[in-house]
């Protein structure tokens, strides 16, 4: 049995108590475990249980789930790791989950003289020391094991960094998969390919994963997820250019449709930059929608909030004082903004826009974050280069979904670029230490 404590504000604490296998929780009563927070999703994440091991895996929320303070997708929680589900934090307690104690065998009192016990229990399994393996003649290359010279290597021990192949480690079977352990140190050992191309990319720079950023949205499901996007935004263009036409710019139902649109657009790109600063590679689905308010009203204002914070001080001072002032406070207000959606999304909420994390951040990487400027501006220049060739098209469908479609795949390079921007300057930027 596991369990996670809620911490409350006010000291107290709630206890939830984790059944084996999977635990959905989230604000609506058809969760497991219902948390009645207004910053967690109707459906916000679930937690696997098996075999004294606890994955938590998020569901698409709209603020996000964390373990200690990092965004994740999907990950391992460990005894004494806090977390964090929008704004309610739970603890996994240091002593849980614990095996359970294996009785010591009674010991076997001899008498006067020896006799064979007779008993329909099988005889205890004697531990067994770790196996030496004997090294081949011969110096094992870099890439063999080190007990087989000649034979490559598809193991290595995280804590000793010894290469292995399948013969010379302890392997378990846990949580329905292999676990390999070093017969060494103990270690557990991992998949040899996947490890160096983890470590290759943990050291990558910003320059060297920029490239790929335009790659980004054609990888797997990217381009099906593009498509349909771009059927999906423009039949909501075309649905609010009817109703601006029926009903002015009072109707109720063009703003629920803005409202909609954006606010549903904005979380998609949010989870872009989540999911590429937790180190994914492909394009996350769409975000999930279980209410109006949480899904996609939340996500518009949110947006809104970043606007007025980056522009609206260059269009005030613009009309109290004149151009002349204006404007430098206005390009200010747009340079900042990158860093202001990074920032946010990351956050999971507008606590993001403090100007110390905003301003700290460009000082700390302004190299970097002059990349991801150049090339927001780019893409803003390309839609509006797209918009004005559509502007002049005879059929007004078709270019208009080709422009679309760029739109958005210039959003999600952009998106893909901020979270390359944290996920390569992490120790810089100091965020969630």
């Amino acid at each position: 049995m596991s369990r996670l404590l809620i911490q409350r504000s006010e000291g107290g604490s709630q206890e939830i108590v984790l059944k084996p296998g999977a635990n959905r929780l989230g604000r609506s009563e058809q969760n497991d475990h219902q948390i009645n927070d207004a910053t967690v999703s109707s459906f916000h994440c679930e937690i696997d249980f098996k075999n004294d091991v606890v994955v938590v895996k998020d569901l698409g929320s709209t603020n996000g789930t964390f373990i200690n303070s990092v965004p994740i997708r999907q990950a391992i929680l460990e005894p004494g790791q806090t977390l964090r589900l929008g704004n309610v934090e739970l603890l996994l307690p240091a002593g849980a989950p614990s095996p359970a104690p294996v009785p010591a065998p009674t010991p076997v009192r001899a008498g006067i003289r020896l006799v064979k016990s007779h008993t329909d229990a099988p005889p205890p399994v004697q531990p067994v020391a770790p196996a030496v393996v004997e090294p081949q003649l011969g110096s094992p290359g870099p890439n063999d094991c080190r007990n087989h010279a000649g034979t490559p290597a598809t193991l290595i021990c995280r804590q000793c960094g010894t290469l292995f192949c399948r013969n010379c480690v302890k392997t378990l079977r846990a949580g329905g998969r292999d676990v390999h352990s070093c017969l060494g140190c103990g270690g557990i050992c991992a998949d040899l390919a996947q490890y160096r191309k983890m470590a290759a990319k943990e050291q990558a720079t910003f320059g060297s994963l920029l490239p790929g950023a335009f790659a980004y949205p054609l990888r797997q499901n990217g381009p099906i997820i593009l498509v349909s996007a771009t059927i999906f935004f423009g039949f909501l263009d075309f649905a609010r250019f009817i109703l601006l036409r029926v009903g002015g710019v009072f109707s109720l139902s063009l703003w629920l449709a803005i409202i909609a649109g954006t606010g549903y657009l904005f979380a998609f790109l949010q989870h872009i930059v989540v999911s590429t600063a937790n180190g994914e590679e492909n394009v996350p689905g769409w975000p999930e929608v279980s209410g109006f308010w949480d899904d996609m009203v939340v996500p518009f204002f949110r947006l809104i909030a970043i606007c007025a914070v980056c522009v609206g001080p260059g269009i005030a001072t613009m009309i109290a004082t004149g151009v002349g002032l204006g404007i430098p406070v206005l390009l200010l207000g747009l340079f900042c903004l990158p860093m202001a959606l990074l920032a946010v999304s990351l956050a999971g909420s507008i606590a993001g826009l403090n100007p110390l994390i905003i301003f700290s951040g460009i000082t700390k990487i302004p190299g970097p974050y002059l990349i991801a400027c150049v090339v927001l501006l780019g893409i803003v220049a390309l839609e509006r280069v797209t918009e004005a060739i559509v502007s002049i098209s005879a059929i007004y469908i078709l270019p208009a979904l080709v422009a679309k479609f760029i739109s958005l795949y210039g959003l999600t390079v952009e998106m893909r670029i901020l979270g390359l921007l944290y996920y390569t300057n992490k120790e810089k930027l100091s965020w969630f230490n």
